[in-house]
């Protein structure tokens, strides 16, 4: 099976590869867009790793509020929930029962608990945008709110950094070699400190 080209850090993705690539499953994905547009959230085009790829993530401001894997067949939705957002959902019954069923059947892996559901039908779709919608409550109590402004260019790669050099992955950086001549010595050597000296009589 041919790698996909979002798993290229080098690939540059739009909406016209992106089609090509989804094919079938570009219609859904249009769609979760058209859902999160109604929720002011727009998509940036994040390198998750070569496991996963290129991918849209939602933010608001510097807080992401949720992503979406493109790599896998079915799409796949995420959600993270910290600790904050955790004790609102907890107490939230507005979430649907499939939502609910998915964040509490997630374990919590460090900080945060890391949501994962398929998109590949439509009530898929709701029980994740129903997350999102549960999410996007606790972050109101925060003050943390979707910009009514107009919205930011509908796709934005984000830079994944310069390239690295042809080599070894996680080689450790080669050590200088020492110096052919030492260099000179000013003031007494370090184990001649201020008690040695004094109790010498040269202090």
């Amino acid at each position: 099976m041919a790698k996909s080209p979002l798993k290229d850090k080098d690939f540059v993705p739009d909406d016209e590869s992106l089609q090509k690539i989804l094919g079938n499953r570009w219609p859904r994905y249009s769609e979760c867009l058209e859902e999160l547009k109604k929720r002011n959230l727009y998509p940036e085009m994040y390198w998750y790793g070569p496991s996963s790829g290129w991918a849209p993530r939602f933010c608001i401001g510097e807080v992401t509020v949720c992503g979406m894997y493109l790599a896998q067949n079915p799409l796949m939705g995420l959600v993270g929930v910290g600790d904050k957002v955790g004790a609102y959902l907890d107490q939230d019954r507005q979430l649907s029962q499939r939502a609910r069923a998915l964040y509490e059947m997630t374990p919590k892996k460090g900080p945060l608990r890391w949501i994962e559901g398929q998109l590949a039908t439509r009530g898929d779709l709701e029980a994740f945008l129903s997350l999102v919608d549960g999410k996007l409550r606790a972050l109101a109590l925060e003050g943390v709110k979707p910009s009514d402004g107009p919205p930011p260019p509908r796709m934005r790669r984000k830079d994944p950094g310069p390239k690295k050099e042809p080599g070894k992955p996680g080689r450790k950086p080669t050590k200088l070699p020492k110096p052919l001549v030492k260099p000179l010595q000013v003031g007494p050597p370090l184990r001649f400190g201020p008690s040695v000296l004094t109790a010498a009589g040269r202090g």
